[in-house]
């Protein structure tokens, strides 16, 4: 793509995620080729989200960081997404089924630095920088329709489905929490829906962190201080329908919740 391609992706993809409209008939010459234009034009749909009233960047997310999710969404391995402040809520929180194509939630551990994290991270790197925990959910959106056939590279152009998070209660003293056989589980109104394990993201839910820092840092950036890392599904996503109470719980952590309205 040339530069100017890459501004027009952007500028079509922020116009559609605002407008709450789908992005499957994406024109072909405006699809990212390959994961490198895919994060190139997602920071200029970031820039443009932003300009748009939609906050600023106050952390990321990190995608198909589970075997089962690669192959569910048919990508090679975990991709990166931009959060924005707007993106950003409170359990136990509410959200109107309206503003979605397919809203979907996930079980996650998100994580707040207290120092700044780049390429060439290590995991005892990963674990100094760490300021908190929280139990999360992701938001997500499938503004693709069929997204096993979009290849990775729209996805990422889209911060790969990303919509929101919800955080739950902070843990600050997280260090005796076994997170690798964290057992994460969904509930919809009550009834256990997905569940999964914290060495199913990665082996280790730090290990999403360490490689999102690597990710960054191959093109000139790096997480800050004070940013949120969202790292990733323990289960499979919930697509839920509204009226559902949705709440995940994490051992160790605690539990969020959201209300689809």
């Amino acid at each position: 793509m040339t530069p100017a391609q890459r501004a027009e992706a952007a500028r079509w993809i922020s116009s559609r995620r605002i407008a709450g409209t789908s992005l499957a008939d994406i024109p072909t010459s405006l699809r990212p080729s390959d994961s490198e234009e895919g994060y190139a034009v997602a920071r200029l749909v970031r820039a443009e989200m932003t300009k748009a009233g939609r906050g600023d960047l106050v952390g990321w997310k990190v995608g198909a960081t589970t075997p089962v999710m690669q192959k569910l969404l048919n990508v090679p391995g975990p991709c990166a997404g931009a959060m924005l402040t707007s993106s950003q809520m409170g359990s136990p929180a509410r959200v109107e089924t309206s503003r979605y194509i397919k809203v979907g939630c996930e079980c996650e551990v998100a994580v707040r630095l207290a120092k700044p994290l780049g390429k060439g991270a290590t995991r005892q790197d990963a674990e100094a920088a760490i300021a908190a925990l929280y139990p999360a959910i992701e938001i997500v959106d499938n503004r693709y329709g069929d997204f096993a056939s979009m290849g990775p590279a729209p996805l990422i152009a889209d911060d790969f489905f990303h919509s929101g998070f919800v955080l739950g209660r902070e843990v600050k003293d997280w260090q005796k929490i076994d997170l690798a056989n964290a057992i994460g589980i969904t509930r919809a109104n009550g009834a256990e829906v997905q569940r999964g394990k914290g060495s199913d993201v990665l082996g280790h839910p730090f290990e999403s962190l360490i490689w999102l820092a690597n990710q960054l840092g191959a093109t000139g950036e790096r997480i800050e201080a004070g940013q949120i890392v969202m790292t990733g599904s323990l289960p499979l996503p919930h697509w839920a329908a509204q009226g559902q109470r949705v709440e995940i719980s994490i051992d160790g952590l605690g539990t969020a919740e959201v209300t689809l309205l």
